[in-house]
């Protein structure tokens, strides 16, 4: 995969204020005409948490963070994976995160660990029933990273993080993305049903 024979199209929707199939189509359909039908690799990263206790989590707490995380990478692999069958080839990378692993984070409460571990269920079932059309499916499990989620932490939580974590640092997005590329490329061409951690060596499974 190289970056310059690549197109890019990117465009905001803000799915925590309404998310159904009629949405989610007319994005893909969207992509879909910009590329002449064609769409090669999904990054299923949309996903939002409440540092919510478990017998704090009301239904819609629930519903909120279940929807964007778990049934939002449900309906948009169900719209691009045709796209991609048509084509023979196809890879999807969804991001769950440590949370999943180790029943719960740094923000994580207990629904969104039980959404993001969900993704890692519906990663492998696509791989195993989409592999003969030429569609490999990854998960990428990281730990904190420097993203939206952690600005409001403070310094001291910070480096107690830190402390934990045999690299010494936070996770950047670059480090997620590294892996992303490389399981959007043909580099990963006999990769599929796997769960990368990308963690700092800071959990073990």
């Amino acid at each position: 995969l190289h970056l310059s024979d690549c197109f890019f199209l990117s465009f905001f929707y803000d799915f925590a204020s309404r998310l159904d199939v009629f949405i989610v189509c007319r994005c893909v359909s969207r992509i879909s005409t910009e590329t002449g039908d064609r769409v090669d690799v999904v990054v299923h990263f949309a996903g939002i948490t409440q540092p919510l206790k478990f017998l704090e989590i009301s239904e819609d707490d629930y519903r909120k963070v279940v929807d964007i995380s778990l049934k939002g990478s449900l309906l948009v692999s169900q719209a691009a994976i045709p796209l991609m069958k048509a084509r023979g080839a196809g890879s999807l990378v969804f991001i769950s995160s440590v949370s999943a692993q180790q029943g719960g984070g740094i923000f994580g409460g207990p629904h969104y660990c039980g959404a993001k571990a969900g993704c890692l269920g519906l990663m492998r079932a696509c791989a195993k029933e989409f592999g003969s059309s030429g569609i490999r499916a990854n998960a990428i499990c990281p730990s904190l990273v420097e993203t939206g989620i952690a600005k409001g932490m403070t310094e001291e939580t910070r480096e107690k993080i830190r402390g934990g974590i045999p690299l010494g640092r936070t996770g950047k997005p670059d480090d997620v993305a590294g892996v992303c590329l490389f399981l959007a490329s043909d580099l990963s061409a006999y990769v599929s049903g796997a769960t990368i951690d990308v963690n700092g060596a800071s959990y073990f499974r």
